[in-house]
């Protein structure tokens, strides 16, 4: 099983610090994202897969419409966080403030309260998941299972086959994100497909595969953007080969391999019965 999801953001919210007095210095969202975002909708109803949109809050306060066609799609609509910061860097009770806001506004877009979360920068800790877990979520999708890479992840002793999280007396599930098996090398999409190439995420997915495992990719809106602006005071790899490159990666990944293209909502029904 694949799910080639999307996080769903503007292409500055990865690149702005993280730190929670910057909150309100964000910029609110523009736009930008909207039409990279129509081009993979088109690529995944052209290929007749339906995936996971990890949708920040603020992005569906702003562009309800967007998170709309999504969901009326067919597509699984779940949370990204309202703001896109460092959730370890804040307090339970602000992200709890926080996250209800972000529910509650794609439970009213889409009629259906979500069920999947994704911390931007896929930082999370046990406190997190516990409070995602007592407002309703049934699973995260955050954590890379990968060595250690300083400024990102940290992940190396996870599970790379979903597993039961315990939290208290409810189930909840972490869906990781594609690692090499064995080398533990990140390979889940996004800025590795960009800069590490296709044939680096091509041979992952075909290992996990061949294991029995399911895979799950990501990227955004930004990396399918041939009109992303190239930004001054960041190395070239921020936004090398966006646009078609990447795009016409998503489209061979989904034609290559001979299995379901899923929501994660439906990986976790498959194997965690």
């Amino acid at each position: 099983m694949l799910a080639l999801t999307i996080d769903v953001e503007e292409g500055f919210h990865g690149l702005r610090p993280s730190a929670h007095d910057l909150i309100k210095y964000h910029e609110p969202p523009q736009g930008a994202f909207i039409k990279p975002l129509q081009n993979i909708l088109n690529l995944f109803e052209r290929e007749h897969v339906s995936s996971t949109f990890f949708v920040l809050g603020q992005i569906a306060e702003v562009f309800p419409e967007v998170v709309k066609e999504i969901y009326d799609l067919g597509h699984e609509v779940a949370s990204h966080g309202f703001f896109h910061v460092d959730l370890t860097k804040i307090s339970l009770s602000s992200l709890e403030e926080m996250e209800k806001r972000s529910r509650g506004i794609l439970a009213k877009i889409t009629g259906e309260v979500p069920i999947g979360f994704r911390a931007p920068f896929g930082r999370i800790n046990p406190a997190i998941i516990s409070l995602l877990s007592k407002m309703g979520y049934v699973y995260d999708s955050s954590v890379v299972p990968s060595v250690g890479i300083p400024g990102w992840w940290s992940n190396y002793g996870a599970s790379l086959c979903p597993y039961r999280v315990s939290v208290r007396e409810r189930e909840f599930f972490e869906e990781p994100i594609a690692v090499f098996p064995v080398l533990r090398l990140p390979a889940g999409g996004g800025w590795f497909l960009r800069n590490f190439g296709l044939s680096y995420v091509k041979m992952a997915v075909r290992f996990l595969l061949r294991r029995g495992l399911p895979v799950v990719l990501y990227v955004h809106p930004f990396d399918v953007d041939s009109d992303v602006p190239r930004l001054g005071g960041f190395r070239f790899h921020v936004t090398r080969r966006c646009g078609e490159y990447t795009l016409k990666a998503m489209e061979h990944l989904l034609k290559s391999f001979d299995c379901t293209k899923v929501p994660i909502r439906d990986v976790l029904r498959e194997f965690m019965v």
